[in-house]
């Protein structure tokens, strides 16, 4: 029996680090930028100052505002949070690639019949951006860019209303489990836990491998039977 079960008509995908590597390219590319910055401020190398980071966001959390703990840390001006949010917000997208099975994957799902949703949060000049160069933008049924954080249970109510889904026909994919995976689940969709990137790795103290999460390495793992698990 597949992994997604018989009753499921449509599947919602988040982008970053579900479809592409972003903690591994982007954030880390983003993180290089303001390590220039905060070398200068407090001080140090570049080197060190990437390793603060990169400590202060095991400690904190993906969502936690690095800069600004820095700033507070080591009694910075609120300038030096502005220079590193105008230098990040301005990086380029060009290290995005696809992980090697997403768009093969994709097409499967769509041959096989599901209706596909992509929905993402952040800046929308960026997403679009990263949207365009993966390839994406004729790939979905449907596209949704939300800059509100903690967004995007409006938008899956929006998708279950304007394409006529009852929550327990929708599948959610993502790899943020106090985002997408929590909303899913509290609208009665089925899920699927990405087991990536920063904020899955965050939180995986609190997951484990048990419990009423389904867990999966790479996209193609849905298109598997349950046997292979």
């Amino acid at each position: 029996m597949s992994l997604i079960s018989p009753r499921i008509q449509a599947i919602i995908f988040d982008l970053d680090d579900t479809l592409y590597d972003c903690s591994g390219t982007l954030v880390l590319k983003r993180k290089e930028l303001a390590a220039i910055i905060i070398s200068k401020a407090i001080n140090c190398s570049e080197a060190e100052a990437l390793q603060l980071q990169l400590k202060l966001e095991d400690r904190l959390g993906p969502e936690a505002d690095i800069s600004r703990e820095i700033a507070s840390l080591y009694n910075l001006s609120e300038d030096f949070c502005k220079e590193i949010d105008n230098t990040i917000n301005i990086s380029e997208v060009e290290g995005a690639v696809l992980f090697p099975d997403a768009m093969d994957s994709i097409n499967k799902l769509i041959m096989t019949g599901y209706k596909l949703f992509l929905v993402t949060f952040g800046n929308r000049e960026m997403q679009e951006k990263k949207i365009k160069l993966l390839g994406l933008e004729r790939v979905f049924d449907e596209i949704i860019i939300t800059e509100t954080h903690r967004g995007k249970e409006k938008c899956f109510r929006e998708i279950l209303t304007k394409h006529n889904l009852a929550a327990e026909q929708v599948l959610c994919v993502g790899d943020k489990v106090k985002d997408e995976i929590e909303v899913g689940k509290k609208l009665g969709m089925s899920t699927a836990l990405m087991k990536h990137g920063r904020h899955y790795h965050f939180y995986k103290s609190e997951i484990g491998n048990e419990g009423s999460y389904m867990h999966i390495t790479k996209i193609s793992d849905l298109l598997e039977s349950d046997e292979d698990y």
